[in-house]
């Protein structure tokens, strides 16, 4: 009986610390975004009898926060990816001349990404189509923010966009009525992904 619940409890611990490699989170990040208390993680990693597991609530908190399922340790070879429709990946080759600036705004940071902003979702927040923004994807959102986000549909192909995290909700800072419906964070079909930190805009000549 000993081995079957040690087995379990090892099942439990290789799929939170996949988690925590995967998303690059702390064990503070993993209780903040799942809404637990973080002495519930602690307690689990430090049992010492080896026999402590996770609660069904807690597994299906970190689930849904994670986009992890339940005791899933690998990712499928069909990973759902980035889609390139209102966000492309900055190429330094597309922008020859803004290069060492991006590089600048960069730094030396791990987890921070460059995206061109094709759509007008963040007109009214001061971004234009072209701007290139600079994504933390190991910051926390916070009201008010302007993130990244990936929306997913229903064959599992995601779009990758920009807009404003109110929580619970991405909304969009624009004129475009198209743009206007929320989006609901769920972790599942809407997931935010980084942070917005800093933004640079060519010069763009008179018309």
């Amino acid at each position: 009986m000993f081995r079957v619940v040690e087995n379990v409890r090892q099942r439990h611990l290789d799929w939170v610390n996949f988690i925590l490699q995967t998303r690059n989170w702390s064990r503070n990040r993993l209780s903040k975004e799942a809404g637990i208390n973080p002495s519930t993680l602690t307690k689990f990693f430090n049992g010492r009898d080896g026999t402590g597991l996770l609660q069904s609530y807690t597994i299906e908190r970190i689930q849904q926060a994670s986009g992890i399922p339940a005791f899933e340790t690998s990712l499928p070879q069909t990973q759902r990816g980035l889609s390139e429709d209102e966000s492309v990946r900055y190429e330094a080759e597309v922008a020859s001349a803004v290069p060492p600036a991006v590089e600048a705004l960069r730094g030396a940071r791990n987890g921070v990404d460059p995206w061109i902003l094709r759509s007008r979702a963040l007109e009214a927040a001061g971004y234009l189509p072209g701007d290139i923004l600079i994504v933390d994807l190991n910051a926390a959102p916070r009201s008010g923010d302007v993130v990244c986000a990936q929306v997913y549909d229903r064959a599992g192909k995601a779009e990758t966009v920009m807009r404003v995290y109110e929580h619970p909700f991405l909304v969009a800072a624009t004129f475009d009525p198209s743009l206007f419906k929320p989006l609901l964070v769920d972790n599942d079909r809407v997931q935010v992904r980084g942070v917005v930190v800093a933004s640079f805009r060519e010069r763009r000549a008179a018309a």
